[in-house]
């Protein structure tokens, strides 16, 4: 059964904790030599002020794409005909796979599902199956989180692009002349949204981003 998969994440919790892990390893610029300019920049002194918080922050961020640190915020997925099913937070994040992994297998009914989404090979499958083992969560499922795409599941990404290649959704939605993502909402703010308490806002951009995969892989197989 097609399956169209889509999942939200926000970088390692909790926050404080580990921005301090990140501040205590991280390094000063490898050009730098003079210790005084070392130090500068550690303590964020003169024309170093905020420069090392900044690149803390930015690595910080990047942790919501490391299934061993990040967590999964949302999940949203759909057959060919249904609305989307949207399961976020609110609930931890182990509640909520186990309540995503409960409603995606009634939609199966038994069958296996053939995922489908943009880069779901090279991340959200492989995300999701981590967070799942961390949780103690069993799909009762294959996720075909090392698969192939054409094999194993659709990746629209690579459907368009190419293996080793990449386009943005965005930009594929243009290509196609399909309505684009909201503006005031995208994946590099979704944990921005979060801290703001903008879970239901999440919810229905993850449900968003199923529609609009589900219309670039209608427009690939020349359905629509």
């Amino acid at each position: 059964m097609n399956i169209f998969i889509d999942i939200e994440t926000i970088p390692q919790q909790p926050e404080a904790k580990a921005k301090a892990e990140i501040a205590a390893t991280i390094s000063h610029p490898g050009n730098m030599s003079k210790q005084e300019t070392i130090d500068a920049w550690h303590k964020g002194e003169g024309q170093y002020a905020g420069v090392k918080d900044a690149l803390i922050e930015e690595t910080y961020r990047k942790t919501s794409f490391d299934g061993s640190k990040g967590e999964i915020i949302s999940i949203s997925f759909a057959n060919d005909e249904f609305d989307p099913i949207t399961v976020s937070r609110g609930l931890d994040e182990k509640l909520m796979l186990e309540l995503a992994f409960e409603k995606l297998g009634k939609l199966l009914g038994g069958k296996a599902p053939w995922f489908i989404g943009h880069n779901i090979g090279g991340f959200d499958l492989k995300f999701l199956f981590q967070r799942a083992v961390i949780n103690r969560v069993n799909p009762n499922m294959d996720l075909k989180q090392y698969g192939r795409h054409g094999s194993q599941y659709f990746d629209t990404m690579q459907a368009w692009a190419g293996f080793g290649n990449r386009i943005s959704q965005d930009n594929l939605c243009i290509a196609l002349g399909l309505e684009c993502k909201p503006e005031d909402i995208c994946g590099a703010n979704v944990w921005d949204h979060y801290k703001a308490g903008n879970i239901e806002r999440i919810a229905e951009y993850n449900a968003n981003d199923i529609l609009t995969v589900r219309k670039i892989y209608n427009r690939l197989h020349f359905i629509d």
